[in-house]
């Protein structure tokens, strides 16, 4: 890979780096399907938007506060993308963390020693062009070797794309909450910017710090997430906020299946501890309460079904793999929540 050119390096509040490189010598580019590529940094938007069935100005409003995600100071110059400094020992974990990751979300299946999940599923057999939610962000104590995680995912047989937050010191090597992305397409297996998604913006990173964070019967922070898949170029965008900004796009040619469409959509949570040791909470950390100022949540739930934003079926598979956490399919409970997802659970113990 060697040395990328840096540009300027920025330093956080939280004292993390991030090194501004060119473009075009992103990780992105060190994929062998992606080293000969004739793509232009302004030309690499998405060319469709998926419209809503309501037009945007009668969907409701949501009352709830937005996390910061952003560099400070605006960020990196034009032509460049924050890339989180990283030391060799950060590679070497962030590899075996990606190996162990993929492992254990594909398939998710109760045997897997350490994993336990509360999801709402769709069924097979409907073509998606997309999944998004807003989602509360949440920050769990989590130990060396734990994560814990809420996430909106696409699959089509065995690939998929996540993104959401995520606690996992091991990582990022910090307790804080972070923005993730997860890549699982034919041999790339890797969080955020380290194999075959493409970064556009120079001012929000992929992995960044997501403050402030919600807190159980006091203020709710969400993050708007996104991955809809363009129609025409049948790339796969990452999109943040109601404006659907893009953020970045995973490019068609490193997908076998998920090139074409999606068959399966995701919201919900998920922990992993090494067996024998107590797992950390899901969600807010605590039962659920069917209260959205106490419960973790996937408001405004939607997928996308020929180029058009709506609500997930009502038929929803529930898979919870612990009686730790649960999930809960609401539905259309209208406002500004409109098709309203909770789930959560408080961990601890070393049962199932």
């Amino acid at each position: 890979m060697g040395l990328r050119p840096i540009v300027k390096t920025i330093k956080t509040k939280y004292g993390e780096l991030y090194d501004c490189v060119d473009f075009y010598k992103q990780p992105a580019f060190d994929h062998p399907l992606l080293k000969n590529h004739n793509f232009h940094l302004r030309f690499m938007r998405s060319t469709s938007i998926p419209r809503r069935v309501s037009p945007e100005n009668e969907v409701p409003k949501l009352d709830y506060k937005p996390v910061n995600i952003g560099l400070e100071g605006g960020g990196c110059p034009i032509g460049t993308v924050p890339i989180r400094r990283t030391t060799k020992d950060d590679l070497i974990r962030a590899k075996f963390h990606s190996e162990m990751y993929a492992s254990k979300l594909n398939p998710l299946i109760k045997e897997q020693p350490g994993t336990r999940f509360a999801l709402a599923r769709t069924k097979l057999n409907i073509d998606f062009d997309g999944v998004g939610a807003d989602i509360s962000v949440w920050n769990i104590p989590a130990n060396a070797s734990q994560y814990t995680a809420g996430r909106i995912k696409i699959s089509n047989g065995a690939e998929s794309l996540e993104s959401g937050w995520m606690v996992n010191p091991d990582l990022y090597g910090n307790g804080r909450t972070h923005m993730y992305i997860f890549t699982n397409a034919g041999q790339s297996l890797c969080f955020n910017a380290k194999c075959g998604y493409v970064h556009l913006r120079p001012d929000l990173p992929v992995d960044g710090i997501l403050d402030p964070v919600s807190t159980y019967g006091g203020n709710q922070f969400l993050i708007t997430l996104a991955m809809y898949q363009d129609v025409v170029k049948k790339d796969w965008f990452l999109k943040l906020s109601k404006d659907h900004t893009d953020i970045g796009f995973w490019p068609s040619k490193i997908f076998t299946n998920l090139g074409n469409t999606a068959t399966q959509a995701e919201w919900g949570g998920e922990v992993f501890s090494p067996p024998g040791v107590p797992p950390p909470g899901m969600g807010s950390g605590l039962e659920l309460e069917e209260d959205t100022a106490k419960d973790a949540i996937f408001a405004n739930a939607n997928i996308v079904v020929n180029d058009t934003i709506v609500n997930p079926p009502r038929d929803l598979k529930l898979l919870v793999s612990s009686f730790k956490y649960d999930v809960r399919n609401e539905g259309n409970v209208g406002g500004g929540i409109n098709y309203l997802i909770i789930y959560g659970g408080a961990g601890g113990g070393t049962g199932s």
